[in-house]
């Protein structure tokens, strides 16, 4: 028997859609379809270079500080600058504060639901992933991968001023300063997140988890936490089979 699934992910946007060419439970073809037109590049055709710096940030409310990074990298290339060491830094620290948000986001909050799906109801840790991750936001670690992370864009407002959408990156640097009060802020947003993660995501210190170098030791740990967020995730997937799987 052949058949055709669509599968729409609208978790975030919707604007993604994959097709699969399904045949005796084995896929015979796929298709990965962007279903939302933007034209960005169009838009930006004709306009000043400076626009970039205004208009890139809103493509994505997510990961405007990436795009924002991108555009202005592209300036820096076209025109030959070389940004300042100090802009590269605080450009850096903010890039890595939003990916640092948007990795618990994506896991706990747009991945982890697809295990509460009822077709897992019979395995055994399905009501543990229920009560962490059931969708929408009803999980207990879903609500917090979202209310805990979100002091970590103290980073970025502390030299934006706003998130998303800033516009504080410009050919050459920042047009920001940087002062002692606000790497303070940057450092009391950081401690407060790593105080979170490595209760409820790791459920040991980060240094302990940056110690694990074999797959036995991986699953040391894992024996040794299997209900924090990572633990769930690494438990139920392994349980699956999703480490066998080819990326």
């Amino acid at each position: 028997m052949r058949k055709l699934i669509t599968i729409d992910l609208n978790r975030v946007e919707g604007d993604v859609e994959f097709r699969l060419d399904v045949e005796d439970h084995i896929v015979r073809d796929s298709w990965c379809v962007g279903t939302m037109y933007r034209g960005y590049e169009q838009i930006l055709v004709g306009r000043a270079p400076s626009d970039v710096l205004v208009i890139v940030p809103r493509i994505c409310g997510i990961c405007s500080t990436a795009q924002l990074y991108a555009g202005v990298r592209a300036l820096e290339d076209a025109w030959g600058i070389q940004p300042a060491p100090n802009g590269v830094r605080v450009r850096n620290l903010c890039l890595m504060a939003e990916a640092v948000m948007n990795d618990a986001r994506q896991t706990f909050v747009m991945f982890c639901p697809d295990f509460c799906h009822p077709a897992y109801r019979s395995h055994p840790l399905y009501e543990k992933m229920v009560t962490a991750f059931e969708p929408p936001l009803k999980g207990c670690l879903a609500r917090q991968a979202v209310l805990r992370s979100k002091p970590m864009l103290g980073v970025i407002t502390a030299f934006a001023g706003q998130w998303p959408h800033a516009t504080y990156m410009a050919p050459g640097g920042v047009t920001c300063e940087i002062s002692a009060e606000k790497l303070a802020n940057c450092e009391a947003a950081i401690d407060e997140y790593q105080s979170w993660y490595e209760t409820a995501v790791l459920g040991c210190s980060i240094d302990q988890w940056r110690g694990l170098q074999t797959t036995e030791q991986f699953l040391g740990w894992l024996e040794q936490h299997p209900d924090s967020g990572a633990g769930l995730y690494a438990g139920f997937g392994r349980s699956i089979g999703l480490h066998r799987v080819d990326s």
